[in-house]
């Protein structure tokens, strides 16, 4: 999924540099619930306050701990951090009051990021939870039984006015507000804004420019009142071993949130290991964001094998055949060849 941040990164006035060395830093800045701009933000109707005392008169239950847990998880909300995206119908951010609420009347940018990478950019899943916005004409009504409920976050932290319905929002939801260092290449592209300034537009492009990330230029659509964008130009990382297309084609990624996998057909001619591990060092350089386990092989007879367990009898036999190397991320110098040969 991609996500869309409108920034207005010029001030009138001012030169503001602090959302390009955001992206030179490989930031983004997640606010606390007190900081955003709906001071509505977190409203909900507590029923539970109201049960409460009905359970200790009629069950002679102990409220004690219930209480003090609740008060608990309301103090915690002030420690978590929200990072807010807009989401899009289209492959592009098309969203003419975002452009104007947020962009600084078009003056500004739009960055385009993978939602999954900056989730996995987390160390613990726990860290971060996606959600999208529920808009409703009124707040959630918290009852006791949404304590235990896998849904209570989203339902508390995730639910808005439906006068901000046309941001389309998703946010990501940390344990705490503050800066999150995220994989570079969550980046995915940045559009400049229909009136954004030539000077600004050169200054990011040059910023950026050993990414792999598109730069689009949005244009006003003929005789509508659309916007559509223009590719301008595109970066690439200058990788000094980068590996020829045809040498290799990607099967199967997992990202996991300490170690990637990557599954990858081997075209090579030479399959010795000095030739497979020189082969993985290449591989890493050019697509590795975390610790990585790279999984090679011959052909596509085992495709879809990958990921598939118990394996038996012929399925077996052709999986440990295919997978002819392994590199682990923990020995990513040296490399096994037919880890599954017994």
């Amino acid at each position: 999924m991609i996500g869309y941040k409108y920034r207005a990164n010029a001030i009138e006035g001012k030169d503001s540099t602090r959302d390009i060395e955001s992206l030179l830093n490989d930031e983004i800045w997640a606010s606390s619930f007190r900081n955003l701009n709906d001071p509505f933000e977190a409203t909900y109707t507590d029923e539970i306050s109201k049960v409460l005392p009905i359970f200790n008169q009629v069950f002679n239950v102990n409220i004690s701990d219930i209480q003090k847990n609740w008060k608990e998880l309301m103090a915690f909300k002030d420690k978590l951090g929200i990072y807010s995206l807009s989401t899009s119908d289209k492959d592009f951010p098309d969203n003419e009051l975002m452009w104007a609420h947020y962009a600084n009347s078009h003056k500004g940018f739009c960055i385009a990021y993978d939602v999954e990478k900056l989730e996995d950019s987390e160390k613990f899943s726990l860290d971060v939870n996606r959600m999208t916005i529920n808009y409703s004409e009124k707040p959630p009504q918290i009852e006791i039984t949404d304590i235990k409920s896998p849904n209570f976050i989203i339902k508390l932290f995730g639910t808005k006015s439906p006068v901000w319905q046309y941001e389309k929002e998703i946010r990501l939801l940390y344990t705490s507000y503050g800066i999150k260092k995220y994989n570079p290449f969550a980046l995915k592209a940045i559009y400049f804004g229909l009136n954004m300034d030539k000077q600004y537009q050169a200054q990011i492009i040059k910023k950026l420019e050993n990414r792999d990330v598109k730069f689009y230029k949005m244009e006003r659509k003929d005789k509508s009142y659309n916007l559509v964008p223009t590719l301008i130009c595109e970066n690439q990382r200058k990788i000094e071993n980068k590996l020829s297309s045809d040498q290799y084609e990607i099967l199967k990624i997992e990202h996991n949130h300490t170690v990637e996998n990557f599954h990858v057909l081997y075209k090579g001619i030479k399959k010795d290991k000095e030739s497979l591990i020189n082969f993985s060092s290449k591989f890493r350089e050019q697509y590795a964001t975390k610790p990585s386990n790279i999984n090679i092989y011959d052909c596509k007879a085992c495709i879809d094998l990958i990921g598939k367990y118990p394996l038996y009898g012929k399925e077996k036999t052709l999986f440990a055949n295919h997978l002819i190397a392994l590199s682990m991320f923990d020995t990513p110098d040296d490399i096994w060849l037919y880890p599954d040969k017994y």
